[in-house]
C-alpha cells in the first residue's frame, strides 16, 4: 500500500501544486558513513522525502532526521517488493506535491545504479533532477581489502561489468576481457553466479589457477574477503554474503601486502 503526503489546507494545497520538487538521486559510496560526500550528507539531512533500498546502511540511514518521511523501496535479489516503474511513479508523486525527493543509491548512481533511467524518467516529466556522484564498489570495494584496481606491474587498465543484465539475464559477454593482459576485471552482483561463472570462464579458456577475490560488504563492519583461483571460486562465494564484488586478476596477488579498511565507530551529526 502506498500512501501520498497531502497537505490539510487548501492554501497549501495550491502552493504546492503549483511548483515541482526537486529530485536527487544521491549516491551513497559503500556504506561507510564517513565516506559520503558533504553533498549526499547535507541532501539526507535537507530531503523531506527519502526513498531508500536494502543496500544502504543503518549508519547512513540514522543521519536521517526523524520528521523526514522514509520509504523503502527495496528490490533484493530474487524478491523484488516493488517495480522499478512502480519507484520511477513513487518519485513523481511526491515530486509534483512541491517535496524535495532524495533516492539514496549504493555505490555510484550511473555504475549500474539505473539512476540513468530515473533521470531520463524524471526530465522527460519536466522534474529537475540532480545526480550526486559516489564511491564506487566497483574501485573501493577491492581497495577496501587491499587490491588496488590498477598497480604498476600487475594492471595497466580495468574493466567494471555486471553479472546481470535486463530481466535477470545471465552476461556473457565480458569473458574476453579476462585474457587481456595485465588487466583487471572487476564483477558487481556475481556472488550469486559465482558457480556459473567458473563454468563459463573454465570454458572460455581462462586458466584454473586465475587468480580470483571475492570482497563482502566492503566498508562495513562485516567486511569479508577471500582470496581464491577460478577453480576454487564456487567455494569460496558459499562462505559469504552480499553486497560483494569479485575481481580478476593478477592485482589479487597484492592482498596481504598493501593496508584494508579498518571499521571504526564514529558519530555524526
Amino acid at each position: 500500500m502506498t500512501r501520498i503526503i497531502q497537505n490539510n489546507s487548501a492554501e497549501s494545497n495550491q502552493s504546492f501544486s503549483a511548483r515541482k520538487g526537486k529530485v536527487y538521486l544521491v549516491g551513497c559510496g559503500l556504506g561507510d558513513v564517513e565516506q559520503l560526500t558533504l553533498k549526499a550528507y547535507r541532501i539526507i539531512k535537507e530531503a523531506q522525502i527519502i526513498l531508500y533500498d536494502h543496500l544502504i546502511t543503518d549508519e547512513i540511514l540514522a543521519l536521517v532526521p526523524h520528521e523526514t518521511r522514509k520509504i523503502y523501496v527495496g528490490k533484493p535479489q530474487k524478491s523484488h517488493n516493488i517495480s522499478q516503474d512502480r519507484i520511477n511513479e513513487l518519485i513523481v508523486d511526491y515530486a509534483s506535491q512541491g517535496f524535495t525527493v532524495a533516492r539514496l543509491k549504493s555505490g555510484d548512481p550511473y555504475i549500474f545504479g539505473r539512476a540513468a533511467e530515473e533521470a531520463i524518467y524524471l526530465g522527460e516529466r519536466g522534474y529537475e533532477v540532480d545526480v550526486v556522484a559516489g564511491i564506487s564498489s566497483s574501485i573501493s570495494g577491492p581497495a577496501c581489502a587491499g587490491i588496488p584496481p590498477t598497480a604498476r606491474g600487475y594492471a595497466s587498465s580495468f574493466s567494471v561489468v555486471s553479472a546481470h543484465l535486463k530481466d535477470n539475464k545471465f552476461n556473457t559477454d565480458w569473458f574476453p576481457l579476462l585474457k587481456i593482459p595485465n588487466h583487471t576485471t572487476v564483477v558487481l552482483m556475481g556472488l550469486g553466479l559465482a558457480s556459473i561463472i567458473r563454468r563459463c570462464a573454465l570454458k572460455s579458456g581462462i586458466p584454473k589457477n586465475f587468480p580470483v577475490a571475492i570482497v563482502s560488504n566492503a566498508s562495513r563492519p562485516e567486511q569479508e574477503s577471500v582470496v581464491t583461483t577460478l577453480d576454487g571460486l564456487t567455494k569460496a562465494a558459499k562462505t559469504l554474503n552480499g553486497p560483494a564484488v569479485i575481481v580478476f586478476g593478477n592485482v589479487v596477488k597484492l592482498h596481504g601486502k598493501l593496508p584494508e579498511f579498518v571499521s571504526q565507530s564514529v558519530e555524526i551529526i
